[in-house]
């Protein structure tokens, strides 16, 4: 009747993002714009998943688009901060979030419904 699952499983990720550390709300940004202006059908380094080199290269412009915007930071404490992203920790970080979003955008999302629609397994009985 109702999906209860559901909602549990959206209260469980909407708890767990308020525990991500404030670098990642920092670099999400720059990450998710360089997914929408590189991967898309039309690229063919993209498809169906992107080479290493193409995934180092795209995490460099990131780190130095980041890096750009945020050198005029005058705060020193939040400077501090921000320096374990200079070294490769950062570009590690920066790595996994890169990897993350390109994988949510090539994941199918489907109900989790666990019984199915129609005769089987989400297929539908004229197939059977």
């Amino acid at each position: 009747m109702y999906d209860y699952e559901n909602y549990y499983m959206q209260y469980c990720e909407a708890e767990a993002n308020k525990m991500y550390p404030e670098v990642y709300y920092r670099i999400i940004p720059y990450v998710k714009r360089k997914c929408e202006i590189v991967d898309n059908e039309y690229n063919q380094m993209m498809n169906p998943f992107p080479k290493k080199e193409t995934i180092n290269r795209m995490v460099e412009e990131i780190h130095a688009e980041y890096n750009n915007d945020h050198r005029t930071e005058e705060n020193s404490t939040e400077n501090y901060k921000m320096a374990r992203i200079d070294g490769y920790i950062g570009r590690d970080l920066i790595t996994v979030i890169l990897l993350g979003e390109l994988l949510s955008r090539r994941r199918r999302r489907f109900g989790t419904r666990r019984f199915p629609r129609f005769g089987g397994f989400g297929r539908s009985p004229f197939f059977y």
